[in-house]
């Protein structure tokens, strides 16, 4: 019995030793927060895209008799680009509802086909596809600048944005090439 009890207490001793880790340097711990940088990015691109092509809260606005507000943190040369992006929002809404023109993955609009189109209405097309994306490279890069992220990670909230909003029968360069949404 006596024998069971000095091992048992043997056990209990060495079971019970102390073991201290320590390191000569701190140990660091690398945090990346991309999480909250990608929502302030979603928010300014949110506010802006509702700018230009209007929103829902708009409505509920207008029932409870408030003005809309949209944050004026933009340089001008950003609410200019809003302003001539929303003027020709409805020529590239028309463009796109025809299937001429996509976005692709950049966030940019491009050519779907230019076959079968007059020349005239090629070069408008063209005209419309260069001051847009001229517009769209000066809000990406505030954006981006703003939110300390890299412009093709703006851009990509925006194309996200507007494959969001876009009505069916628009075409979106996604992972395996053109499709219509």
């Amino acid at each position: 019995m006596k024998k069971v009890f000095f091992v048992l207490m043997a056990v209990a001793l060495i079971s019970c030793a102390k073991v201290n880790l320590q390191t000569s340097q701190p140990l660091k711990v690398d945090i990346n927060m991309r999480v909250d940088v990608y929502q302030h990015v979603a928010k300014d691109v949110e506010s802006i895209q509702d700018q230009i092509y209007g929103s829902d809260q708009k409505q509920i606005n207008a029932i409870l008799f408030m003005s809309e507000a949209y944050a004026q943190d933009y340089s001008q040369d950003v609410s200019a680009a809003i302003e001539r992006r929303k003027a020709r929002r409805d020529t590239i809404e028309k463009y796109f509802a025809k299937g001429y023109i996509g976005e692709n993955k950049e966030g940019y609009l491009q050519y779907i086909t230019k076959d079968n189109i007059l020349s005239d209405l090629k070069s408008s097309i063209e005209s419309a596809i260069a001051e847009e994306n001229a517009d769209r490279t000066a809000i990406y890069k505030a954006i981006a600048q703003k939110n300390g992220v890299s412009v093709s990670e703006t851009a990509k909230v925006f194309f996200d944005d507007d494959y969001k909003r876009a009505p069916s029968g628009y075409w979106f360069e996604v992972s395996g090439g053109w499709k219509q949404k």
